[in-house]
């Protein structure tokens, strides 16, 4: 492959993932891979992208400037590195185009499987998840609390609003769910799943990853030998997905 053409394409890839991590960002389907505080880092890798693909692009017209004006140092005929480091910067561009972006859902339970725990979260803000309104909690918040305070039953019959998404398991029973939600430290790739079950009579009559807004009183039950938050519901109503779906620690 000519010199001047693999900077052509060299420059379009960089520009094309620019344009690509850009829309995502602006369309806040980036908080869908990685976790919010580094929105930052990846504004300025996008910056870089795009100065990268300027400067490919700018070699070019001079080179071309050049042979225009010295016609006698035509070198078209010297051949680029191998094309492979192409393929390289081009298949994570067509993965995010072809493969429509969605956050986790209950698919990932049969390789991640769930926690109705909190692993891997600090007690730290335990003290300023108990001072909050129990209606504002969210999964994680419970489960928090359930996991680090002593004396759960201060908890039982306090109202309870969470957001998530339907999960049916087959050790609960039919008038039972799971509401679920994903934490993630970094990126999607190591969110882990959390969820709190759900009594409500209506449970057969919802789908599987279906997102509600479940409200009702807060219940401590025992499960794989565990205290956990059972929420009794008083309604459950379906929901959109939230802008940010995933829960950070």
């Amino acid at each position: 492959m000519p010199q001047r053409m693999f900077r052509s394409y060299q420059g379009l890839l960089l520009f094309g993932l620019c344009i690509f991590f850009v829309l995502k960002a602006l369309n806040g389907q980036l908080t869908w891979y990685i976790n919010s505080r580094f929105i930052p880092l990846t504004i300025f890798g996008m910056i870089f992208l795009g100065v990268l693909a300027q400067a490919v692009f700018t070699e070019i017209r001079r080179s071309r400037k050049h042979e225009m004006e010295h016609p006698e140092h035509h070198h078209e005929h010297d051949h680029a590195p191998s094309s492979v480091s192409l393929w390289f910067m081009l298949i994570p561009l067509v993965i995010g185009l072809l493969i429509p972006a969605r956050p986790l859902d209950s698919s990932a339970f049969s390789t991640k499987g769930f926690n109705t725990s909190a692993p891997l979260i600090s007690s730290e803000s335990s003290a300023q998840i108990f001072e909050t309104e129990s209606e504002e909690r969210n999964i994680l918040d419970w489960l928090k609390l359930f996991n680090y305070e002593d004396d759960v039953t201060q908890f039982t019959g306090q109202q309870a609003s969470v957001v998530g998404f339907v999960y049916f398991d087959e050790a609960l029973t039919s008038d039972q769910f799971y509401v679920s939600r994903f934490v993630v430290s970094c990126c999607a790739a190591d969110g882990f799943a959390i969820a709190m079950p759900v009594r409500w009579d209506g449970s057969v009559d919802l789908q599987q990853d279906a997102w509600v807004v479940v409200k009702g009183t807060i219940e401590s039950v025992t499960l794989n030998d565990q205290r956990v938050p059972m929420i009794v519901a008083e309604s459950v109503q379906p929901a959109d997905i939230p802008a940010q779906p995933y829960l950070f620690p």
